[in-house]
C-alpha cells in the first residue's frame, strides 16, 4: 500500500510539474509534426528516430531531473523522514519512467500507421533500451545534486549517447562500425530495426551486450541508492 500510495503522489507531481510534461509531449508533438512535413520515404527514419529518443525523453524527465529537483529542494530529505525509504522512491520513479516510455512505444506505431512486422521481437527490443534509458536517466539523477549540475554535465551525456544511436556510424569507417557492435548504441538501434521493419540482425548478440550494459547500470544505481539510505539515517 505504501508503495501504490507514493506512486499515486510521484505521478501527481509530475503531471503538474511544467517541465516534466512539456518535455514527455516532446515526442507526439514532434511525431506527427515530422510525419506530416516531410515525405513518405522518409519515414522510416523517422520512426527509428521516434523509437531511440521516447526512452531517453521519457526517463530523462521522469527520473534524472524529477531526482535532481527533488534534492535541490530538499523533498528528498523531507520525504525519508516518513517511513519511505530511498530505494522505494527510486523503485517507484523508474517504474513510472518504465511505464510511461512503453506506452509511447505502442503510440509511435499508431503515429507511423505502420505495425511492426516482428512484433515480440520489436517489443523486447523496445523493452530492452526503456530499462537501459531509464536505469541511465536514473544514474543521473542520483549522481547530480541539482537542476543546474544535471543540465551542464549530465545534457551533453545525454546527448551523446542519443548521438550515437541515431547517427548511421554504418557510414564510418569500419574499425568504428565494429566497435559499435558492444557498445549499447548499435544493437538498440538495429534491434529495433530488425523488429519494426523486418531487417536482419545478430538477435542474440545484441539482446546480451544490451542485458550487459542494464545490469551495471542498475547495480551502480543500487549502490548510489544504498549510499543514500545511510546517509538519511
Amino acid at each position: 500500500m505504501r508503495l501504490i500510495a507514493l506512486a499515486q503522489a510521484q505521478l501527481l507531481d509530475m503531471v503538474r510539474n511544467p517541465v516534466v510534461t512539456i518535455f514527455v509531449a516532446i515526442i507526439p508533438v514532434l511525431g506527427v509534426t515530422m510525419k506530416l512535413a516531410m515525405p513518405a520515404g522518409t519515414h522510416e527514419i523517422l520512426a527509428s528516430l521516434l523509437f531511440i529518443m521516447a526512452p531517453y525523453f521519457v526517463s530523462w524527465s521522469l527520473t534524472a531531473q524529477t531526482l535532481a529537483e527533488e534534492k535541490e529542494k530538499r523533498q528528498l530529505e523531507a520525504l525519508f523522514l516518513t517511513p519511505v525509504r530511498p530505494w522505494q522512491v527510486v523503485l517507484v520513479k523508474s517504474g513510472l519512467g518504465t511505464a510511461v516510455s512503453l506506452v509511447f512505444g505502442l503510440l509511435i506505431p499508431l503515429i507511423m500507421s505502420r505495425a511492426p512486422a516482428r512484433p515480440l521481437l520489436w517489443f523486447g527490443a523496445y523493452l530492452a533500451l526503456t530499462l537501459f534509458a531509464v536505469g541511465f536517466g536514473t544514474l543521473m539523477g542520483l549522481l547530480f545534486q541539482d537542476m543546474r549540475t544535471l543540465a551542464v554535465g549530465g545534457t551533453p551525456i545525454l546527448l551523446l549517447v542519443m548521438f550515437s544511436s541515431t547517427m548511421s556510424w554504418v557510414m564510418a569507417k569500419p574499425g568504428i562500425w565494429d566497435v559499435q557492435v558492444w557498445l549499447p548504441t548499435r544493437p538498440s538501434m538495429e534491434l529495433l530495426q530488425a523488429g519494426y521493419f523486418g531487417d536482419g540482425a545478430p538477435v542474440l548478440r545484441h539482446f546480451l551486450v544490451m542485458a550487459g550494459y542494464i545490469a551495471l547500470l542498475w547495480l551502480a544505481n543500487a549502490r548510489l541508492v544504498r549510499r543514500l539510505s545511510f546517509a538519511g539515517r
